[in-house]
């Protein structure tokens, strides 16, 4: 059903246009913090996680044996990916659509209007 929904669309468009490619900074309570395990740095703890599944994570402190700090984006087109918007041109894409449903809407109240009977259009 959310492909039958233009405010699907709307919400779409209007995202990528004000959040794709923005920085993402996390405030210290967005940090995922953790340990890593005993003789080893967060960066070699989390190397392999980092080039997989993770690649869209920011470690910030890669050297610290101790507190790793993970930030869960690096910038807005992680997060819009996650929305199931994969590309900018999605947010085009999502502007036409919004535009379509637009004039579509208005043809059929147009079309509605013509197809009125007389009696129906008489004021009593």
């Amino acid at each position: 059903m959310c492909y039958l929904d233009p405010f699907n669309y709307l919400m779409g468009s209007l995202l990528v246009f004000t959040s794709w490619g923005t920085k993402v900074e996390c405030a210290d309570y967005e940090f995922a913090l953790f340990d890593p395990a005993k003789g080893t740095t967060c960066g070699e703890y989390l190397s392999e996680y980092l080039q997989g599944m993770g690649s869209s994570a920011n470690l910030i402190n890669p050297d610290a044996t101790a507190d790793c700090r993970v930030c869960q984006f690096r910038d807005g087109s992680d997060w819009l990916k996650t929305l199931n918007i994969a590309e900018y041109f999605h947010g085009w894409r999502d502007a036409g659509i919004v535009v379509l449903f637009v004039f579509s809407s208005y043809g059929m109240v147009y079309l509605m209007m013509m197809l009125r009977t007389k009696t129906s259009k008489k004021a009593e």
